[in-house]
């Protein structure tokens, strides 16, 4: 049994990631380690990698947002449900400050980093 997985190819690349020429996709699939094949039918990348490549800064924003919450947030996203997700929970934002005096910690409690 034969399975194959959907492809998407440099053609369509361009129009996804909103450039005009090929040689730019290309680039684009380099220096984002997206690996490009090519057969009779063209040059080519797995749909699913593309995918992951792709949503990466988003999938790295909502991690931070959100923690350990992010894959619930990020299905929702791609299934355009956002708004059902305001009242699940509070995001939570790691900030690097340390404060440094009693009244700073007490409003700000310390670092969630």
């Amino acid at each position: 049994m034969f399975f194959a997985l959907p492809r998407i190819y440099l053609n369509e690349i361009t129009k996804q990631i909103n450039k005009k020429d090929i040689r730019t996709a290309r680039k684009w699939c380099k220096g984002n380690f997206l690996k490009v094949y090519k057969d009779s039918s063209g040059e080519f990348a797995y749909q699913y990698e593309f995918d992951l490549v792709f949503n990466m800064p988003l999938i790295k924003d909502l991690k931070l947002k959100h923690g350990d919450n992010w894959e619930d947030f990020y299905h929702a996203y791609k299934k355009n449900e956002l708004h059902k997700m305001i009242d699940s929970t509070k995001s939570v934002e790691k900030t690097g400050y340390v404060p440094k005096g009693k009244l700073s910690l007490k409003l700000f409690g310390g670092s969630l980093k």
